[in-house]
């Protein structure tokens, strides 16, 4: 069966699936829209760079324009101070983590939870909703799983509200941000403000929905308890980035394991449940680009080590060049993750945010204790609503710099790199540059990391839940809805005259 394209996702994305006796037992996810972003970016002047990339996608607005911020600030040697870093953070937890999050847990995913598609699709799942008791009834107000399942359609109860937190969150952090998406205030080295009360003006914005965030958090907690087990767990490999950088930031690429494990969410890469590493630049260092069976071509090695000296795989991203081959296929890159010893395909997102906090201590939100659980469907979705209410304590429990915003100064360098995670999990862009003039930028964006193989993994081998007579592929779709893809982040507008002709 071929579903093409997947609703309630951004970009151009299919999945071809195969079931046999009640499993799915193959799955391959494509993506059919060529972009190009990094050959676009070739040879434009560096400071051009967060412009272009901020208009990669609508739907994490600032995400990009921040990594590329972050990037340039490396390759330039300017970094902000403590009040900019504030804001700055303040406004990525808002729009482009919160308002992402619960947008995609209850717009995009909740409706595949709903009623009308349960009751259609699996009978005897919306009888067992019909006859379960809520454990979170005196918070939420749902009697029975039915009850809140009616309400996560469109036009809902629980519909309306996320609606009105998404609208809100994006108000909110236009304070700072000026417009969203693609905001226009941030600056290399800094962050335009036009009002200093800014955070304290959102704080009292948010005081105002926090009974919202609350009951969405122990809805999505009764779904984890109803889904619990129905899903199969592809295992705890994780990476993550991090979130929010602390004022120890100074975008120093030989500083990079120091200020990155400053981030209020630090760095992991984890493996079979393991950590691997916190360090932010053994992890970047170790990724790995693939164009095995894409449409894309190879390239030659042209840089063999980093600024400190350390090894640069001929696979990895400052080698990378966007060399189309053909204008049909898959336009997916295949991304890996080298460990030190061997490969593999950690998944990302906030599940890999959570379980990296929690290997610190204690994760607890609005009184609900998070604990590692799998990594599946349900427990995807619930991570995903889980950190609107740590985000939200974090933006309440923050005290600002309001003071020190100029912009600080060190060495610049040839190549850089940023890398912050997007609400999709670990974005990073790279970039080879000469006297201000882009030589190479190259993105790998957390959907190239999904899409390489948790999502496949996640497929093969899942028990078809549906029960109509009419076969849907509702559970690839709630395992592709889960990973909270954004394709057009991760396909790769060509302005090459030759090409435009052999295209048309």
């Amino acid at each position: 069966m071929k579903i093409e394209p997947i609703t309630r996702v951004e970009g151009h994305l299919g999945v071809d699936i195969k079931v046999e006796n009640g499993y799915y037992t193959d799955a391959q996810a494509k993506i059919t829209m060529f972009r190009g972003f990094e050959v676009l970016l070739k040879n434009k002047k560096l400071n051009l760079a967060p412009n272009i990339t901020g208009k990669i996608c609508g739907v994490c607005g600032a995400t990009h324009t921040l990594v590329s911020i972050e990037a340039l600030e490396m390759a330039n040697g300017i970094y902000p101070s403590a009040g900019s870093i504030d804001f700055r953070n303040v406004a990525y937890a808002l729009a482009d983590i919160m308002y992402n999050n619960v947008t995609v847990a209850f717009l995009f995913e909740g409706i595949d939870f709903s009623s009308p598609f349960v009751a259609s699709l699996t009978q005897s799942t919306f009888e067992r909703a019909l006859n379960t008791y809520t454990l979170y009834r005196d918070i939420h107000g749902y009697t029975k799983v039915s009850d809140l399942m009616d309400q996560l359609y469109y036009k809902g109860e629980i519909y309306k509200t996320a609606l009105k937190l998404s609208t809100k969150f994006r108000d909110l952090a236009t304070m700072i941000w000026l417009r969203y998406p693609q905001p226009v205030s941030l600056r290399v080295g800094g962050i335009e403000i036009r009002d200093l009360d800014a955070v304290d003006k959102i704080k009292k914005g948010l005081k105002e929905v926090e009974r919202d965030v609350e009951k969405l958090l122990y809805i999505s907690a009764e779904l984890r308890e109803f889904y619990k087990g129905i899903y199969k767990d592809v295992g705890a490999d994780f990476v993550t980035y991090g979130l929010f950088e602390s004022h120890d930031y100074n975008a120093r690429y030989e500083d990079m394991d120091k200020w990155a494990e400053k981030r209020f969410i630090q760095p992991a890469l984890i493996k079979n449940g393991q950590l691997i590493t916190r360090n932010l630049r053994d992890i970047l260092l170790g990724i790995r680009v693939y164009t095995d069976g894409t449409a894309y071509e190879d390239w030659k090695q042209t840089v063999s080590e980093d600024p400190l000296g350390n090894k640069v795989d001929l696979h990895h991203p400052w080698n990378k060049e966007t060399i189309l081959k053909n204008f049909t296929g898959d336009y997916l890159f295949t991304v890996k993750q080298y460990d030190g010893k061997e490969e593999f395909s950690p998944s990302t997102g906030d599940i890999a945010r959570l379980y990296s906090l929690r290997l610190q201590g204690k994760v607890k939100t609005f009184n609900y204790d998070w604990e590692y659980v799998a990594n599946d469907v349900i427990e995807r979705l619930f991570a995903r609503v889980f950190m609107i209410g740590m985000l939200y304590d974090y933006i309440m429990n923050l005290e600002e710099n309001k003071k020190d915003f100029s912009p600080n100064t060190s060495k610049g360098q040839d190549l850089a790199v940023g890398a912050h995670d997007a609400p999709r999990g670990g974005n990073a862009h790279w970039i080879v540059q000469k006297d201000g003039v882009i030589q190479r930028y190259q993105i790998v964006t957390p959907t190239d990391r999904n899409f390489s193989d948790p999502v496949k993994k996640s497929i093969i081998g899942q028990k078809v839940t549906e029960e109509a007579e009419k076969f849907e592929g509702l559970d690839a779709l709630r395992v592709v809805r889960s990973f909270d893809p954004c394709s057009a982040c991760a396909v790769h507008i060509f302005s090459d005259k030759n090409v435009l002709e052999k295209l048309l």
